[in-house]
């Protein structure tokens, strides 16, 4: 009786050592999955801040075109002139919350002075490489008649 319990104890030796290797893999799996995520998520919350960011770029290439396009008057009898390049003017932001960050705007003329129309377009980048964002707005604008 005592040799058929050695030899049984005998077969299940390895057995140990298989459940340890598939515990191992197991695990392994799982953290390499999890770290993907991790990722993910860091990919994901760097390219929204930047699309914000570009947005703001963005935004501020069009109250800058709107600024030349109707400037405030500083002296009434001569009326501002309206300035509208439709070559694109480029500008790079160095200011904390911009850095990295350029506007290219673009103004067309639509139509004829009293009643002209402007649109403005104005491009936003941000960051480099695989991770730039790019955010376009368009406004219109036009002179009233008074």
């Amino acid at each position: 009786m005592r040799l058929s319990r050695f030899s049984s104890y005998k077969r299940q030796q390895g057995s140990m050592l298989m459940i340890a290797i598939f515990a191992i893999t197991a695990l392994a799996a799982l953290g390499a999955a999890l770290m993907q995520i991790t990722w993910s998520q860091s990919d994901t919350t760097t390219r929204e801040v930047l699309g914000t960011r570009a947005w703001f770029a963005a935004n501020s290439g069009t109250e800058m075109a709107m600024a030349k396009l109707f400037p405030l008057a500083k002296d009434i009898d001569s009326p501002p002139v309206a300035e509208c390049n439709a070559t694109p003017q480029t500008t790079q932001f160095s200011s904390r919350g911009l850095r990295g960050c350029s506007v290219s705007v673009t103004c067309e003329v639509v139509g004829t002075p009293p009643l002209a129309q402007y649109r403005v377009e104005s491009t936003g980048k941000c960051g480099s490489g695989h991770l730039q964002v790019v955010r376009v707005q368009e406004s219109w604008a036009k002179e009233l008649a008074l």
